[in-house]
């Protein structure tokens, strides 16, 4: 589910702490909303009794319920491991870069499956597939898993991958977020990549 570096449309930027504070309280509201109730029960009244803020603060930071779930989504993938800190995990963990990439993409998502739709749908809306896609793709290269492959083996693999996860997701598969949902997935990866390299 991945997002183009792009500004939301934020009505107001947190300039001190207490206002990151506030948007983050906001943000972590509509996770907990879209977890246990979906997509009806997201609303910015909803939102804002939830933070424990007025209405109006709410929209000093977003100017529509949409922008709420952009935000939590980007929050999410900022959390995404890559480059070197995938390395060190990886190390750490004792697991393969690609696993642990692979779950964290899957990590980012909402653990409820309507809620996982419902963030996927508005983020292809607001973004669009194209930019999302791009931006998939950067984080996949920058994770090393486009190592040795030309610039359509890289489309095909990342395709196949993104394709397979909104694919559980619109379906609103539960498992996954289950090891072995994973355990495909890395499998699928491998498979192509020791066919290809």
């Amino acid at each position: 589910m991945g997002l183009e570096k792009r500004p939301l449309k934020q009505r107001k930027l947190p300039s001190q702490a207490r206002s990151k504070v506030t948007r983050d309280m906001i943000i972590t509201a509509a996770a907990h909303i879209l977890e246990h109730q979906g997509e009806a029960g997201l609303t910015t009244n909803h939102v804002a009794e939830k933070a424990g803020a007025s209405i109006g603060s709410v929209y000093q930071y977003f100017s529509s319920k949409e922008d709420i779930v952009l935000a939590l989504a980007e929050r999410e993938e900022n959390l995404m491991l890559h480059g070197e800190r995938l390395e060190e995990q990886a190390i750490y963990q004792e697991q393969s870069p690609l696993r642990l990439g692979l779950r964290a993409y899957i990590n980012m998502l909402p653990d409820n499956p309507k809620a996982r739709k419902s963030a996927l749908e508005t983020v292809i809306r607001e973004r669009g597939v194209d930019r999302i896609a791009s931006d998939i793709d950067a984080k996949f290269k920058d994770a090393g898993m486009y190592s040795g492959l030309s610039k359509e083996e890289s489309f095909v693999l990342s395709r196949a991958i993104v394709g397979t996860v909104q694919a559980a997701v619109r379906e609103e598969l539960p498992y996954i977020k289950g090891r072995e949902f994973e355990d495909a997935l890395v499998h699928l990866t491998r498979g192509f990549l020791r066919e290809v390299v």
